[in-house]
């Protein structure tokens, strides 16, 4: 057999598995864990109604899980802002109930920046614990 014979095919399969394991690397075996909870935090927040956009950073990592939230309402008027912002925070929340710990910031604005709101608004005492968080906005009366 000559070396010629032998050495393409083993070219071959070895280019296979370089690209196979680049692709994989790439990211191809599917959303991470951060990305799965941003799309349903996203989609939680955009089915209230007053929400026009959510921009969210999801980062889980062997320090924790950091989760900010900056959403766009529809409106100019503080109240009215806050007011969503307070019907969106429970179906956001819920999403994070796989989640034993981590922080949790969210504010919302109107389209043009200018006024907002955030949980403090809302009476929350503040804190940035998403299990501080959770307990005020889901707890029922």
């Amino acid at each position: 057999m000559s070396f010629r014979r032998f050495f393409k095919p083993a070219v071959s399969a070895l280019t296979m598995g370089l690209l196979i394991m680049s692709a994989s690397a790439c990211g191809l075996g599917g959303p991470s864990k951060a990305e799965r909870l941003g799309k349903d935090l996203e989609a939680a927040a955009l089915s209230v109604t007053g929400v026009e956009s959510a921009k969210l950073n999801v980062n889980m990592n062997t320090s924790g899980n950091f989760i900010t939230v900056k959403l766009v309402g529809s409106s100019h008027d503080a109240d009215v802002l806050a007011d969503v912002l307070g019907n969106a925070l429970p179906p956001m929340l819920e999403e994070t109930e796989e989640l034993q710990s981590g922080t949790f910031g969210i504010s919302i604005f109107s389209p043009d920046d200018a006024v907002s709101a955030s949980a403090r608004d809302l009476g929350y005492p503040g804190g940035s614990s998403l299990n501080s968080f959770r307990e005020y906005f889901l707890s029922v009366p």
